[in-house]
């Protein structure tokens, strides 16, 4: 019973997925594309851990996946790949929305500066 619910959990994670695909689509600047793809990956995270389990509780006869520390280490990395990539995306989402700030910074202080700048009649 337990296996089927949390066979059953991956269900609003796929939802989650789709809800960011179809966000990313439909406006590209809000979602790095790096995040997105950690997000993505994270199944493959999943598929691996699911065979490492089976190899380690079927072939390997062990009690659980966390008995058989080379598999465990090795669905654990899964998932050090798929954080890494969703931070690095929203690091680079941050570094994105800072130069934009910076930009429009410095473009409304030249509006300003032109704005309060002298006059000068070119008489002749």
């Amino acid at each position: 019973m337990d296996s089927v619910i949390l066979s059953l959990s991956i269900v609003p994670y796929l939802l989650f997925l789709y809800l960011i695909w179809r966000i990313h689509k439909l406006e590209p600047n809000l979602l790095n594309r790096t995040t997105v793809t950690g997000f993505f990956a994270m199944l493959g995270f999943i598929f691996v851990t699911a065979g490492a389990g089976i190899i380690a509780l079927k072939i390997m006869g062990a009690k659980t996946l966390g008995h058989v520390d080379w598999l465990h280490g090795l669905a654990e990395f899964g998932l050090t790949i798929t954080n890494g990539l969703v931070a690095l995306g929203l690091k680079k989402q941050l570094n994105e929305i800072e130069l934009a700030e910076i930009d429009r910074d410095s473009t409304d202080e030249a509006v300003e500066a032109e704005a309060t700048a002298p006059v000068l009649i070119n008489q002749r």
